[in-house]
């Protein structure tokens, strides 16, 4: 496949892909080597909210990984309908998390990623990757 062939809208919709892939698997990537950092900051942050321990701190410790996973499938451009929508259950949870927290310029700027996973989704081949 040469770009030259592409069309303008498949190769924004490749990049749109990449960029999201990019995004997604460098959240992962910075927290991995502090990962005990970022799971003991996450439970602090929900030490005084209705959410009990034992549902925030199996997330803790999957976010970091799921932000990974799901970033270098986008960029490797394999199962990515299944891969977008595993990152809009991934942003939903956090989204209820921050709302738990009273967070709302956290669940703004998730909102916003949801939205545009939305268009991703919805501009993807249903064959299950973009063509």
């Amino acid at each position: 496949m040469k770009i030259s062939n592409l069309d303008n809208k498949t190769i924004a919709l490749h990049l749109f892909r990449i960029s999201f892939g990019i995004n997604f698997f460098f959240h992962g990537v910075v927290r991995i080597p502090n990962f005990e950092k970022f799971v003991s900051g996450i439970q602090n942050s929900f030490q005084d909210s209705l959410l009990p321990e034992f549902l925030v701190t199996p997330l803790a410790y999957t976010i970091p990984f799921a932000e990974l996973i799901i970033g270098l499938f986008l960029l490797l451009n394999k199962f990515t309908r299944e891969t977008i929508i595993a990152a809009f259950i991934l942003m939903n949870i956090l989204v209820i998390g921050s709302s738990f927290v009273q967070k709302w310029d956290l669940v703004g700027l998730q909102a916003t990623y949801i939205g545009f996973l939305f268009l991703l989704l919805y501009f993807t081949n249903d064959n299950k990757k973009i063509k």
